[in-house]
């Protein structure tokens, strides 16, 4: 199962990073990819998500739950749509200077298309963090 990881330290504070990963239904706005994320259930410390990311005409939908700790840890897990498994594990931990933010992305793809998602995967999980920190920036220039 390919593994990315990623990390960066950001000059805001780990409630403000993690409340801006949890905010999955803004997602199309800031995130590559992302057509629509909706959350159809809320739970204390869970949410149930529908999504539908694509490139170019290619679009699929999947169902992930993720799991939180607030303000620490997001855990989110998704066994539909093209992912035999998709396991991303977001940490905040609060450092001189801001928060650093690590992802871990963990993934299986199946279908006839798993070669070119791979291959999207691949380019989108690094640039994550990227896409982050321009919506932090935007969110809470102001703050910091």
């Amino acid at each position: 199962m390919p593994v990315q990881q990623t990390s960066r330290l950001l000059p805001y504070r780990s409630d403000q990073l993690f409340q801006l990963v949890l905010d999955i239904e803004h997602y199309p706005e800031f995130v590559p990819g992302y057509r629509r994320a909706r959350i159809v259930r809320r739970g204390d410390d869970a949410l149930d998500v529908e999504q539908t990311v694509g490139f170019g005409p290619a679009t699929f939908t999947f169902h992930s739950t993720a799991e939180f700790q607030a303000p620490a840890r997001i855990f989110i897990r998704a066994t539909d749509g093209p992912f035999r498994r998709l396991d991303v594990e977001w940490r905040f931990v609060e450092e001189a200077g801001g928060c650093r933010v690590s992802a871990e992305t963990h993934y299986q793809l199946h279908g006839l298309l798993a070669p070119v998602l791979a291959g999207w995967l691949d380019f989108l999980v690094p640039r994550l963090l990227d896409a982050f920190a321009a919506r932090a920036a935007k969110l809470y220039a102001a703050e910091a």
